[in-house]
Protein backbone atom coordinates (compact mmCIF):
# COMPACT_ATOMS: atom_id res chain seq x y z
CA UNK A 1 0.00 0.00 0.00
CA UNK A 2 1.12 3.54 -0.71
CA UNK A 3 0.70 4.68 2.88
CA UNK A 4 2.41 1.67 4.47
CA UNK A 5 5.14 2.19 7.11
CA UNK A 6 7.80 0.77 4.77
CA UNK A 7 6.92 3.35 2.14
CA UNK A 8 7.31 6.23 4.58
CA UNK A 9 10.60 4.80 5.91
CA UNK A 10 11.90 4.55 2.35
CA UNK A 11 10.88 8.15 1.61
CA UNK A 12 12.54 9.29 4.87
CA UNK A 13 15.77 7.51 3.96
CA UNK A 14 15.82 9.11 0.51
CA UNK A 15 15.18 12.49 2.08
CA UNK A 16 18.00 12.01 4.62
CA UNK A 17 20.41 10.86 1.90
CA UNK A 18 19.49 13.84 -0.28
CA UNK A 19 19.86 16.23 2.66
CA UNK A 20 23.23 14.71 3.57
CA UNK A 21 24.44 15.04 -0.02
CA UNK A 22 23.28 18.65 -0.11
CA UNK A 23 25.04 19.52 3.16
CA UNK A 24 28.28 17.83 2.04
CA UNK A 25 28.13 19.70 -1.27
CA UNK A 26 27.64 23.01 0.51
CA UNK A 27 30.56 22.35 2.87
CA UNK A 28 32.74 21.31 -0.07
CA UNK A 29 31.93 24.49 -1.96
CA UNK A 30 32.48 26.60 1.15
CA UNK A 31 35.80 24.87 1.65
CA UNK A 32 36.78 25.64 -1.91
CA UNK A 33 35.72 29.25 -1.51
CA UNK A 34 37.39 29.63 1.89
CA UNK A 35 40.80 29.18 0.30
CA UNK A 36 40.87 32.89 -0.39
CA UNK A 37 43.90 34.43 -1.99
CA UNK A 38 46.58 36.42 -0.25
CA UNK A 39 48.66 38.78 -2.37
CA UNK A 40 52.02 40.39 -1.72
CA UNK A 41 53.32 43.02 -4.10
CA UNK A 42 56.85 44.37 -4.09
CA UNK A 43 56.14 47.89 -5.31
CA UNK A 44 58.68 49.59 -7.56
CA UNK A 45 59.91 52.56 -5.51
CA UNK A 46 63.44 52.79 -6.89
CA UNK A 47 66.17 52.67 -4.27
CA UNK A 48 63.89 51.92 -1.34
CA UNK A 49 61.45 49.39 0.11
CA UNK A 50 57.67 49.20 -0.08
CA UNK A 51 55.56 46.05 0.10
CA UNK A 52 51.79 45.77 -0.12
CA UNK A 53 50.08 42.80 1.56
CA UNK A 54 46.46 42.26 0.53
CA UNK A 55 44.97 39.85 3.08
CA UNK A 56 42.20 37.36 2.18
CA UNK A 57 39.53 39.58 3.76
CA UNK A 58 40.65 42.65 1.82
CA UNK A 59 42.74 44.19 4.58
CA UNK A 60 45.73 46.15 3.25
CA UNK A 61 49.06 46.18 5.07
CA UNK A 62 51.88 48.36 3.77
CA UNK A 63 55.45 47.67 4.89
CA UNK A 64 57.63 50.78 4.39
CA UNK A 65 56.95 53.60 1.94
CA UNK A 66 60.05 54.13 -0.23
CA UNK A 67 62.09 57.32 -0.63
CA UNK A 68 60.67 60.78 -1.32
CA UNK A 69 61.91 60.64 -4.92
CA UNK A 70 59.50 57.75 -5.57
CA UNK A 71 56.42 59.49 -4.16
CA UNK A 72 54.55 59.79 -7.45
CA UNK A 73 55.37 56.22 -8.48
CA UNK A 74 54.15 54.92 -5.13
CA UNK A 75 50.84 56.76 -5.29
CA UNK A 76 50.30 55.66 -8.90
CA UNK A 77 50.91 52.01 -8.03
CA UNK A 78 48.59 52.12 -5.03
CA UNK A 79 45.95 53.45 -7.41
CA UNK A 80 46.77 50.68 -9.90
CA UNK A 81 46.12 48.09 -7.18
CA UNK A 82 42.92 49.84 -6.07
CA UNK A 83 44.20 50.63 -2.59
CA UNK A 84 41.74 53.10 -1.10
CA UNK A 85 42.65 52.40 2.53
CA UNK A 86 45.73 51.19 4.39
CA UNK A 87 44.63 49.27 7.45
CA UNK A 88 48.13 48.84 8.87
CA UNK A 89 51.24 50.82 7.97
CA UNK A 90 54.44 49.21 9.25
CA UNK A 91 57.74 51.11 9.15
CA UNK A 92 60.74 48.85 9.67
CA UNK A 93 63.20 51.62 10.62
CA UNK A 94 63.45 55.41 10.24
CA UNK A 95 65.73 55.73 7.21
CA UNK A 96 64.43 57.93 4.38
CA UNK A 97 64.26 55.14 1.79
CA UNK A 98 61.78 53.33 4.05
CA UNK A 99 59.88 56.10 5.83
CA UNK A 100 59.98 59.24 3.67
CA UNK A 101 56.52 58.87 2.09
CA UNK A 102 54.65 58.02 5.29
CA UNK A 103 53.65 61.66 5.72
CA UNK A 104 52.34 61.90 2.16
CA UNK A 105 50.40 58.64 2.41
CA UNK A 106 48.60 59.47 5.63
CA UNK A 107 46.80 62.55 4.32
CA UNK A 108 45.35 61.36 0.98
CA UNK A 109 44.84 57.73 2.09
CA UNK A 110 42.90 56.65 5.19
CA UNK A 111 45.26 54.76 7.52
CA UNK A 112 43.93 52.62 10.37
CA UNK A 113 47.03 52.02 12.49
CA UNK A 114 50.76 52.70 12.30
CA UNK A 115 53.53 50.53 13.70
CA UNK A 116 57.28 51.20 13.92
CA UNK A 117 60.30 49.87 15.79
CA UNK A 118 60.26 52.57 18.45
CA UNK A 119 63.50 54.16 17.34
CA UNK A 120 63.59 57.96 17.54
CA UNK A 121 65.13 59.89 14.64
CA UNK A 122 66.00 63.53 14.10
CA UNK A 123 65.24 63.33 10.36
CA UNK A 124 62.62 65.60 8.82
CA UNK A 125 60.78 62.58 7.43
CA UNK A 126 60.44 61.01 10.87
CA UNK A 127 59.17 64.30 12.35
CA UNK A 128 56.66 64.70 9.52
CA UNK A 129 55.46 61.13 10.05
CA UNK A 130 54.81 61.78 13.75
CA UNK A 131 53.07 65.03 12.90
CA UNK A 132 50.79 63.33 10.38
CA UNK A 133 49.80 60.61 12.88
CA UNK A 134 48.98 63.25 15.48
CA UNK A 135 47.00 65.49 13.14
CA UNK A 136 45.04 62.58 11.67
CA UNK A 137 44.50 60.89 15.09
CA UNK A 138 46.07 57.66 13.84
CA UNK A 139 46.96 55.17 16.61
CA UNK A 140 50.71 54.52 16.66
CA UNK A 141 52.31 51.48 18.25
CA UNK A 142 55.79 50.05 18.75
CA UNK A 143 56.37 46.50 17.54
CA UNK A 144 58.57 44.42 19.79
CA UNK A 145 60.31 41.10 19.51
CA UNK A 146 57.74 38.31 19.39
CA UNK A 147 54.68 40.40 18.50
CA UNK A 148 52.04 38.91 16.19
CA UNK A 149 49.45 40.22 13.75
CA UNK A 150 46.62 37.80 13.06
CA UNK A 151 45.09 38.28 9.63
CA UNK A 152 42.13 36.63 7.91
CA UNK A 153 41.89 32.87 7.18
CA UNK A 154 44.72 31.92 9.53
CA UNK A 155 47.35 34.21 8.01
CA UNK A 156 49.64 36.01 10.43
CA UNK A 157 52.70 38.24 10.68
CA UNK A 158 55.41 37.58 13.26
CA UNK A 159 57.77 40.35 14.34
CA UNK A 160 61.34 40.17 15.60
CA UNK A 161 63.69 43.03 16.33
CA UNK A 162 67.20 43.53 17.59
CA UNK A 163 67.44 45.27 20.95
CA UNK A 164 70.52 47.22 19.82
CA UNK A 165 69.64 50.65 18.46
CA UNK A 166 73.24 51.74 17.85
CA UNK A 167 72.93 50.75 14.21
CA UNK A 168 69.71 51.97 12.59
CA UNK A 169 69.75 49.29 9.88
CA UNK A 170 70.24 46.52 12.42
CA UNK A 171 67.26 47.76 14.43
CA UNK A 172 64.99 47.01 11.46
CA UNK A 173 61.82 45.11 12.19
CA UNK A 174 61.97 41.64 10.68
CA UNK A 175 58.57 40.23 9.75
CA UNK A 176 57.56 36.72 8.72
CA UNK A 177 54.23 36.36 6.91
CA UNK A 178 52.60 32.93 7.08
CA UNK A 179 49.52 31.69 5.21
CA UNK A 180 49.03 27.95 5.11
CA UNK A 181 52.14 26.41 3.54
CA UNK A 182 53.27 29.78 2.21
CA UNK A 183 55.63 32.12 4.06
CA UNK A 184 57.63 35.25 3.30
CA UNK A 185 60.45 36.83 5.28
CA UNK A 186 60.76 40.64 5.28
CA UNK A 187 64.23 41.63 6.46
CA UNK A 188 64.45 45.42 6.35
CA UNK A 189 68.09 46.49 6.15
CA UNK A 190 69.63 44.10 8.70
CA UNK A 191 73.30 43.14 8.39
CA UNK A 192 74.92 39.73 8.64
CA UNK A 193 75.33 40.19 12.42
CA UNK A 194 71.56 40.27 12.92
CA UNK A 195 71.07 37.53 10.33
CA UNK A 196 73.27 35.32 12.49
CA UNK A 197 71.13 36.07 15.56
CA UNK A 198 68.01 35.23 13.62
CA UNK A 199 69.01 31.85 12.23
CA UNK A 200 70.42 30.85 15.61
CA UNK A 201 67.17 31.68 17.43
CA UNK A 202 64.27 31.39 14.98
CA UNK A 203 62.79 29.13 12.34
CA UNK A 204 63.30 31.14 9.16
CA UNK A 205 62.37 28.67 6.42
CA UNK A 206 60.27 30.69 3.97
CA UNK A 207 58.90 30.44 0.45
CA UNK A 208 60.06 33.99 -0.33
CA UNK A 209 63.00 35.98 0.99
CA UNK A 210 62.95 39.75 0.75
CA UNK A 211 66.68 40.32 0.24
CA UNK A 212 68.08 42.30 3.15
CA UNK A 213 69.33 45.86 2.55
CA UNK A 214 68.43 45.92 -1.15
CA UNK A 215 70.67 42.94 -1.88
CA UNK A 216 73.79 44.33 -0.21
CA UNK A 217 76.87 42.16 0.30
CA UNK A 218 76.94 43.25 3.95
CA UNK A 219 73.74 41.20 4.30
CA UNK A 220 72.39 38.00 2.73
CA UNK A 221 75.14 35.70 3.99
CA UNK A 222 75.19 32.21 2.54
CA UNK A 223 74.37 30.67 5.95
CA UNK A 224 71.38 32.97 6.34
CA UNK A 225 70.05 32.27 2.86
CA UNK A 226 70.44 28.53 3.41
CA UNK A 227 68.55 28.84 6.71
CA UNK A 228 65.68 30.61 4.94
CA UNK A 229 65.87 28.16 2.01
CA UNK A 230 63.68 30.33 -0.25
CA UNK A 231 62.18 29.31 -3.56
CA UNK A 232 61.90 32.98 -4.56
CA UNK A 233 63.99 36.06 -3.78
CA UNK A 234 62.62 39.60 -4.08
CA UNK A 235 65.06 42.52 -4.28
CA UNK A 236 63.95 46.14 -4.09
CA UNK A 237 66.64 48.35 -5.66
CA UNK A 238 66.84 51.24 -8.08
CA UNK A 239 68.25 50.92 -11.56
CA UNK A 240 71.92 52.00 -11.69
CA UNK A 241 71.80 53.16 -8.07
CA UNK A 242 74.93 54.71 -6.55
CA UNK A 243 75.37 51.83 -4.07
CA UNK A 244 75.64 49.15 -6.75
CA UNK A 245 72.73 47.18 -5.27
CA UNK A 246 72.12 44.35 -5.63
CA UNK A 247 75.72 43.28 -5.04
CA UNK A 248 76.97 40.35 -7.03
CA UNK A 249 78.19 38.56 -3.90
CA UNK A 250 74.62 38.37 -2.60
CA UNK A 251 73.28 37.15 -5.93
CA UNK A 252 75.86 34.40 -5.97
CA UNK A 253 74.80 33.39 -2.46
CA UNK A 254 71.20 33.07 -3.61
CA UNK A 255 72.24 30.88 -6.51
CA UNK A 256 74.58 28.73 -4.43
CA UNK A 257 71.76 28.23 -1.91
CA UNK A 258 69.72 26.67 -4.73
CA UNK A 259 67.45 29.51 -5.87
CA UNK A 260 66.54 29.23 -9.55
CA UNK A 261 67.77 32.32 -11.47
CA UNK A 262 64.30 32.82 -12.97
CA UNK A 263 62.91 33.08 -9.42
CA UNK A 264 65.09 36.05 -8.45
CA UNK A 265 63.18 39.29 -9.04
CA UNK A 266 64.46 42.86 -8.75
CA UNK A 267 62.41 46.04 -9.15
CA UNK A 268 65.23 47.58 -11.20
CA UNK A 269 64.63 45.01 -13.94
CA UNK A 270 61.19 43.52 -13.26
CA UNK A 271 59.23 46.54 -12.02
CA UNK A 272 56.62 45.72 -9.39
CA UNK A 273 56.17 42.02 -8.67
CA UNK A 274 53.04 40.35 -7.26
CA UNK A 275 52.94 36.93 -5.63
CA UNK A 276 49.51 35.33 -5.15
CA UNK A 277 48.80 32.28 -3.00
CA UNK A 278 45.88 30.35 -1.56
CA UNK A 279 48.20 28.95 1.10
CA UNK A 280 49.20 26.06 -1.12
CA UNK A 281 49.84 27.06 -4.71
CA UNK A 282 51.94 30.11 -5.58
CA UNK A 283 51.90 32.33 -8.65
CA UNK A 284 54.39 35.14 -9.30
CA UNK A 285 53.65 37.87 -11.83
CA UNK A 286 56.27 40.57 -12.50
CA UNK A 287 55.43 43.79 -14.30
CA UNK A 288 58.25 42.98 -16.75
CA UNK A 289 59.35 39.43 -17.51
CA UNK A 290 63.12 39.59 -17.51
CA UNK A 291 65.67 36.98 -16.43
CA UNK A 292 68.36 39.57 -15.88
CA UNK A 293 70.76 37.83 -13.55
CA UNK A 294 73.00 36.16 -16.17
CA UNK A 295 73.96 39.43 -17.80
CA UNK A 296 74.29 41.12 -14.42
CA UNK A 297 76.75 38.55 -13.08
CA UNK A 298 78.70 37.86 -16.27
CA UNK A 299 81.61 35.49 -15.73
CA UNK A 300 81.61 35.82 -11.93
CA UNK A 301 79.07 33.06 -11.36
CA UNK A 302 81.06 30.41 -13.22
CA UNK A 303 84.41 31.38 -11.69
CA UNK A 304 83.14 31.51 -8.11
CA UNK A 305 81.09 28.33 -8.46
CA UNK A 306 84.14 26.46 -9.70
CA UNK A 307 86.25 27.95 -6.92
CA UNK A 308 83.72 27.07 -4.22
CA UNK A 309 83.44 23.56 -5.62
Amino acid sequence: MVNSPRYFIRILRIFILALTFFIMTVFFLLGKCSAAELKVTMLDVGQGDCFLISAPDGENILIDTGDASARDKLLQQLETFNVERIDKLILTHPHADHIANAYYLVFPTPVGEVYDNGQISSSIYYKRYLKACKEQNIPRYTLRDGDYFFLADGAYLFSSRSQDFKNINDSSLVLRLVYGDFSMLFTGDISQNIERELFQNYTLNSTVLKAAHHGSKTSNSIDFVKAVNPKYVFISAGLNNKFGHPHKESLENFLMAGVNPKNIFCTAFNGYVTITTDGSTVNVLPQYHNIWIYNYLGHRLLSRTLYEG
